[in-house]
């Protein structure tokens, strides 16, 4: 029998009596005595809760701002590798690579090597695969004339500002995590230590700006999303990636979905909540896009989870199984099922 988690000092909790999302006090208890199952660095059993206005969940009690870089001991930004879609391993995998590569340098203007060029013609036939490779370069919109800049928040070791650094755009960085930073930095990349409050001199000077996984680990994701808005041009794009709580996944695993992650997680949307705050923000209209691929990164852990291991190193052996290739396709025709939220808003 494993002994019960050490819980989290009382000193460096907050209480949450309101909806981080809309303000309800409406709530109801969605899981309880969650521990981190992931990374399995943070102390602690966390209760999730689940807004009755807007179907948002979040934890309650919660690590303060002060105190929650405790759970990022080895948080994968410090990994100064990149990680592709597909690795060059193999006779197939190595077609698919240098396919994906010919696609994204035709489609986004980008250089990568080996490619081949027939990719801008075949991968639009490979529905998941290309939609795979778009989200990789987050969709990114043309460039406009003159040059564009460019703002990822929680950059991690800056591995998509190389990638948007070749394909023309002026860009800049920001994460909380130190080794992350060092690492972006040490490919001579223009990189902040700290928060959306680092920039608070700023206003209406980014083209573009992206955060991938990362409103779900803020504590004021209105405020976030607020300044965010206050920080792009006029006509700018927001591009966000986040789990989304009413996904196959969510409802197939329950409390041993991987994107749980407690308690780096602290706020968990659905479309419906996250379009609300988005609107709330001030940003108006929106693109949701499809992944692709992006059960094979949530499925294979969460089982490992459900089964009493840890979800870091957890992948399917082999090809998926069929279970999770029809998962997929539902998610492919269901939008508010998908695993990610993954959306293009403009100011």
């Amino acid at each position: 029998m494993s002994n019960p988690p050490r819980p989290w000092p009382q000193a460096d909790l907050e209480a949450v009596p309101y909806c981080p999302v809309c303000g309800s006090a409406e709530r109801s208890l969605l899981y309880k005595g969650l521990t981190d199952r992931v990374f399995c660095v943070a102390d602690g059993a966390w209760d999730l809760y689940r807004c009755s206005q807007c179907a948002s969940g979040f934890l309650d009690p919660r690590p303060t701002p002060e105190s929650i870089g405790r759970a990022y001991a080895a948080y994968y930004t410090h990994d100064a590798e990149d990680h592709p879609i597909v690795r060059r391993k193999g006779s197939i995998r190595s077609l698919l690579h240098d396919l994906i590569n010919g696609y994204q340098n035709q489609r986004y203007g980008l250089r990568r090597s080996p490619a081949l060029s027939i990719g801008r013609w075949l991968l639009p036939l490979l529905p998941s695969l290309r939609t795979a490779a778009d989200a990789e370069c987050r969709h990114l919109p043309s460039l406009p004339s003159g040059g564009g800049r460019l703002l990822d928040v929680g950059c991690g070791n800056g591995g998509f500002l190389m990638l948007a650094k070749q394909a023309g755009w002026q860009v800049e960085g920001l994460d909380f995590d130190a080794g992350a930073v060092h690492a972006a930095r040490s490919r001579g990349l223009e990189v902040h230590h700290g928060g959306i409050e680092v920039l608070s001199g700023r206003n209406v000077c980014y083209d573009v700006i992206t955060l991938c996984h990362v409103i779900e680990h803020v504590h004021d994701p209105i405020a976030t999303l607020r300044r965010l808005h206050a920080l792009l041009k006029p006509g700018g794009v927001l591009w966000l990636d986040t789990p989304n709580l009413s996904s196959l996944g969510a409802s197939r695993f329950g409390p041993h979905w991987r994107d749980l992650d407690p308690p780096r997680h602290l706020v968990l949307f659905t479309r419906s909540s996250l379009m609300k705050a988005l609107v709330a923000a001030g940003f108006s209209s929106y693109k949701q896009h499809w992944r692709g691929m992006s059960l094979f990164d949530v499925y294979a852990p969460s089982e490992a989870i459900a089964n009493g291991g840890n979800g870091i190193n957890a992948s399917h052996q082999g090809r998926p199984p069929l279970r999770d290739i029809l998962a997929e396709l539902r998610e492919m025709i269901q939008p508010a099922r998908r695993e990610f939220l993954t959306l293009s808003v403009r100011k």
